[in-house]
């Protein structure tokens, strides 16, 4: 498995852990707390105290990917041939329309981030990289998605380069969306209407649009509701390496980490894609199977 780097980009809403809750025992939780350390901050330990907290907030961006249908359009097909060798349009098919809030929040309740496992009174299970290559059919060997920190400057160069806009338009759009992100609305609403009229070049501008929107609806989809970090462009300006990457990987090194914010008792969001997790449990919990349309159902 690839070594993966992936950054959060999640508003944290919850105050951090201390250091007073990861050295002691816990009552109903587990006795030797130099396991599972933070488990006096979990969501358990809140209901263990009669607190309930309620169904998480989970984003799903359906509604967005549908209001950028470039499958169904007939002038287009340079843009459609890049985003299907890319390996990732498959994503714009597969998501779920809406999301299962209270069945999403029950399994949190069960996530231990020090093990990355669901303790189920069964035993531990979790989401394997063979579960994600199954269900998304993304590569889960391949080249390492690591994303590096940032700046400001960086991320306005990347915007210039990747997305052929000027430096003004870039700096106002960092600005405005915030943390070195643009807004997903944004992408679609610049470039949404490419045909194959266009110049080359700005037929490829758009392709690292949408697949920089995709991976923001989808694969790193986090709590701020409607952005995704400039950072990822980096790994899309090579347009013919885009499927040598271990998406599916990422996707699940990215889940783990927002599986482990959400299961603190103070949160109430959570990030990551919540097609994959959902898919997950009907996959192995048959019984909470639903007719679950995805995007494209008729």
């Amino acid at each position: 498995m690839p070594d993966i780097a992936v950054e959060d980009t999640s508003l944290p809403d919850s105050p951090p852990v201390q250091e007073k809750y990861l050295t002691h025992a816990f009552p109903g939780g587990p006795t030797d707390p130099s396991i599972l350390r933070s488990f006096n901050s979990h969501v358990a330990a809140a209901i263990w105290h009669g607190e309930e907290r309620g169904p998480l907030k989970c984003y799903n961006h359906s509604s967005k990917i549908l209001a950028w249908p470039w499958w169904l359009v007939e002038n287009n097909t340079r843009f459609k041939a890049i985003i299907e060798q890319s390996g990732l349009s498959q994503l714009a098919r597969c998501t779920y329309r809406f999301v299962n809030k209270l069945l999403v929040s029950c399994f949190v309740e069960r996530w231990q981030p020090e093990t990355n496992t669901f303790h189920m009174t069964v035993g531990e299970m979790t989401l394997t990289l063979d579960d994600v290559g199954t269900i998304l059919g993304l590569p889960i060997v391949g080249k390492s998605v690591s994303i590096p920190d940032v700046t400001d400057h960086h991320g306005v160069t990347l915007l210039v380069y990747g997305l052929g806009i000027t430096e003004r338009t870039a700096h106002e759009e960092v600005s405005s969306a915030g943390g070195n992100s643009v807004r997903l609305e944004w992408l679609r609403s610049q470039f949404a209407g490419v045909t194959d009229s266009d110049p080359e070049e700005a037929i490829q501008c758009a392709a690292r649009a949408y697949l920089l929107f995709l991976l923001g609806c989808t694969l790193f989809s986090d709590k701020s509701g409607g952005r995704v970090p400039v950072v990822y462009l980096g790994l899309l300006m090579d347009l013919g390496s885009i499927h040598t990457y271990a998406w599916g990987a990422a996707a699940l090194a990215f889940l783990y980490r927002q599986l482990g914010f959400a299961s603190r008792s103070g949160v109430k969001q959570m990030g990551g894609y919540m097609t994959l997790l959902e898919a997950w449990i009907y996959e192995h919990f048959r019984a909470f199977r639903p007719h679950h349309p995805k995007i494209n159902d008729a």
